[in-house]
């Protein structure tokens, strides 16, 4: 799934008192539902999605800046597969029924980080741009960020009719990992909070401040405190990661240090040489570096606290070549 650094497009610094609790909220999802029924009435997909887009939440709203999504582009990608689209207000049943044990998972998520508060959650419909981000929107009391989950890009099932997806998944979740994604994205709030707030923040997203290690240790973090939260992972990556993780370390050893999304096939797209490599398996390589970190430390908590602060190049090397020792038996 595509992702952008949600702090390098945010202008405005927080206060605590900008946050609100957890909460889920399906105000889209319901939107989309009346879309697809002023369709059933002789409404055009544009039509339809022009009202869709207008009526959406202050979530959607920023979601759809930031990836440039518009009725237009979610008319296309309705036409383009519209048995999918048709079963995607569905998936409010579904989030409802596991809303207490997200939100248990999220307060376990909030009691580890050193800062910050968990944000709510707006379940969206989009143009398959992009899955889970934090956004910055507009809320009764100011400023005020929220996750925005787009769940056309996290809702294959068994049932869902492959033969509108030809050419695979493309990088696109099960619906099963849904509670997964809220609880990740909530960990980057964390991080952007226990690195000191928008204020004092340091992208690692670009070259003056980042490498690939750098997002693989992002990524991975939160793909790790999520599962100590919740015991959840996305998909089964892991799997394919711990049955070559010798091999899959010396290929990243390799490229750690080069620009950040300089090397394919770890965070987007296929690597050409690997096309066997799950999606974005350089979060599962990232997330082997913060647990070999957390579970070989003298102090777990001050492990813990690491994984949501250290950002710098320089401080995530010692971590990762640590691992790489793990390994060699060194």
């Amino acid at each position: 799934m595509k992702k952008i650094e949600f702090a390098a497009c945010l202008g405005l610094v927080l206060s605590a008192s900008a946050y609100a609790d957890p909460e889920l909220h399906f105000r889209d999802l319901q939107a989309f539902n009346a879309a697809l029924t002023a369709m059933d009435a002789g409404e055009s997909p544009l039509s339809a999605m022009e009202i869709y887009a207008e009526q959406a939440s202050p979530a959607f709203q920023a979601y759809a800046e930031r990836y440039e999504t518009s009725a237009a582009s979610i008319a296309d990608a309705y036409s383009e597969r519209p048995h999918y689209y048709r079963s995607l207000p569905a998936l409010e049943s579904y989030i409802r029924l596991r809303e207490p044990e997200i939100l248990s998972a999220l307060n376990r998520l909030e009691a580890m980080a050193p800062a910050g508060q968990v944000v709510p959650t707006y379940f969206m419909v989009a143009d398959q741009r992009a899955g889970g981000t934090p956004v910055l929107s507009a809320g009764e009391a100011g400023p005020q960020i929220n996750i925005a989950v787009a769940v056309d890009m996290i809702a294959l099932t068994p049932d869902t009719d492959m033969t509108e997806f030809p050419n695979g998944t493309g990088g696109r979740a099960n619906a099963s990992d849904l509670a997964q994604v809220v609880v990740h994205e909530n960990a980057h709030v964390l991080q952007l909070a226990s690195q000191g707030g928008l204020e004092n923040y340091l992208s690692i997203y670009s070259p003056d401040g980042g490498n690939m290690l750098a997002v693989a240790v992002r990524e991975g973090c939160a793909e790790y405190v999520t599962y100590l939260a919740s015991g959840w992972r996305l998909g089964d990556r892991h799997i394919y990661g711990e049955a070559n993780e010798l091999a899959l370390w010396s290929e990243f050893e390799a490229v750690m240090d080069a620009p950040p999304f300089s090397a394919p096939g770890w965070f987007s797209g296929r690597h050409p040489d690997h096309t066997d490599w799950p999606a974005q398996i350089g979060y599962w390589m990232g997330f082997r570096i913060c647990e070999h970190h957390h579970q070989s430390a003298a102090n777990p908590d001050a492990a813990i606290h690491d994984l949501f602060t250290l950002h710098s190049p320089e401080e995530l090397r010692p971590l990762a070549e640590a691992y790489g020792a793990s390994l060699s038996g060194n």
